[in-house]
């Protein structure tokens, strides 16, 4: 005979194999049924909303809700029991997202969010606030935020408009400004349909205001921005809508499962976008170009704290990086080492501080697994380069002495002051007095302050592998990047 009151569910739920938050739950709300008829109306009209946040509303089972919303419908601890497992879940996945990025590739390395979700929903359901609670969840940062009004953006564009492939005539590979071609009246279409054209104008000819737009879309997409419409191009504009906001959906997980390892405070390297940010109180301060990881050494996911910057470094190689490079060059050229300013010391292939040396006259140290880290570089030349994935994993900065200067604070001197004390030559160390947050992220799609979307190539495959894990399907194995201390 069904129990009508719950009476033995905190009992069962105690002895049974139920997961630590479900168990919290019930410790927390005590006897008695925990879920009524509004508050399992209000559970399902929230996560029909899950949408918003690039989740199916299926993933949270809401046909269950629906048969189970009445309680007279069915054995009232079932009930209960299947509410409140659905409700945590739901509430994990917009806290902390739905698996463990960890999970994805073996380079990443971020810290366990500690949560009191079972705790949390009890006492928003005692409190009758479980709608509030419910809304609070996702992250409320802007740039979260903004990602939202992309998803809706594209989901909408894909639900109006089809999207069939744009070409130019045969044997043509791009359209230069002022050219004519009879494709440009689709292409000027698709350019008004994304938001980086305001009007159609020009005919066949890629006219002035269309070649402002290209530029735009070129800019938003990581493209050479030269108002070429040429493959590379032409390859971005037949990305459909619905495959933007599949990336924008994958990028929403990724920050709601990085979120809590990224304080308002941080230096922040975009390794999709080759870029880095420093940001105070949750404003960017100033941003720059980086060079990342080839597809072959991608740079790793992490976080961790800058405790230490280094001024003329020298760089001991890691032993891949001399089997792999050095020593077929070394064969070639005997005297590569003395070329190079390398020397052996201890069995370790060492780089002398200098002009030569591949760190440049900066290094910022973190703990991390992977023995990456941020540096100066000798070759600032590449950061020119729309392509800027180079490197064997470390992240190697446009303006190190700015960043520099900012986390040293006004007693560590001026970017001037700096900069002398690097042209001494002695390798000196620094201890900052204020360890500063580094985050490592990895984001395909977002949206800058100003509202522009961007979009980035899944350069490593990890857009890929974290599909495949929301699918629960095994991600491909993926190297990982290692560039020395």
């Amino acid at each position: 005979m069904a129990r009508a009151d719950c009476s033995n569910l905190v009992a069962d739920v105690s002895r049974g194999n139920e997961q630590a938050e479900v168990k919290a739950f019930y410790y927390a709300w005590g006897e008695g049924c925990a879920w009524k008829e509004w508050s399992a109306s209000e559970l399902l009209e929230r996560i029909l909303r899950s949408e918003e946040e690039g989740i199916a509303p299926s993933t949270f089972d809401t046909r269950s809700i629906r048969d189970k919303l009445r309680p007279s419908r069915s054995d009232p601890d079932i009930r209960d029991l299947l509410l409140t497992r659905i409700a945590i879940s739901y509430a994990r996945a917009m806290q902390s997202g739905r698996v463990d990025l960890a999970s994805t590739g073996q380079d990443i390395a971020l810290p366990r969010r500690n949560s009191r979700i079972g705790a949390q929903l009890a006492e928003a359901l005692k409190e009758g606030s479980l709608a509030e609670w419910l809304a609070s969840l996702p992250p409320s940062t802007p740039e979260y935020k903004r990602l939202k009004q992309a998803l809706a953006f594209y989901k909408d564009l894909a639900s109006r408009v089809s999207w069939p492939s744009l070409g130019l005539e045969p044997g043509r590979r791009s359209v230069k400004p002022g050219e004519v071609s009879p494709s440009m009246p689709a292409i000027r279409e698709r350019l008004l349909l994304l938001g980086d054209l305001h009007a159609r104008s020009g005919g066949h000819t890629l006219n002035p205001e269309t070649v402002s737009a290209v530029i735009r879309f070129q800019f938003r997409h990581g493209l050479e921005r030269d108002g070429i419409v040429g493959p590379k191009t032409l390859a971005a504009l037949n990305v459909s809508p619905a495959e933007r906001a599949e990336a924008i959906a994958l990028n929403m997980e990724r920050y709601r499962i990085m979120f809590h390892a990224m304080p308002p405070t941080r230096v922040e390297v975009n390794a999709a976008g080759a870029t880095a940010a420093l940001y105070e109180n949750g404003v960017q301060v100033f941003g720059m170009r980086t060079i990342v990881g080839k597809p072959s050494t991608p740079t790793p996911i992490l976080s961790s704290f800058i405790n230490k910057i280094i001024l003329n470094p020298p760089w001991v190689i890691p032993r891949s990086i001399y089997v792999g490079e050095i020593a077929p060059a070394m064969e070639r050229d005997p005297d590569y080492l003395a070329k190079h300013d390398m020397f052996w010391e201890g069995g370790q292939l060492v780089q002398r501080p200098g002009p030569k040396n591949s760190l440049g006259r900066l290094k910022f140290e973190f703990a991390s697994p992977f023995a990456v880290y941020l540096h100066d570089t000798n070759a600032p030349s590449l950061f020119a380069r729309d392509n800027r994935f180079l490197s064997h994993g470390c992240i190697r900065l446009e303006k190190p002495l700015e960043l520099a200067a900012q986390l040293l604070g006004p007693s560590g001197g001026t970017k001037e002051e700096i900069e002398a004390a690097i042209a001494e030559g002695e390798t000196k160390r620094f201890e900052l007095s204020r360890s500063m947050p580094v985050v490592v992220a990895y984001w395909t799609a977002f949206a800058s302050s100003d509202g522009v979307f961007h979009f980035r190539d899944d350069i490593y495959g990890r857009d890929a592998a974290l599909a495949a894990r929301l699918r629960g399907e095994s991600p491909p194995s993926q190297a990982a990047g290692s560039c020395g201390s």
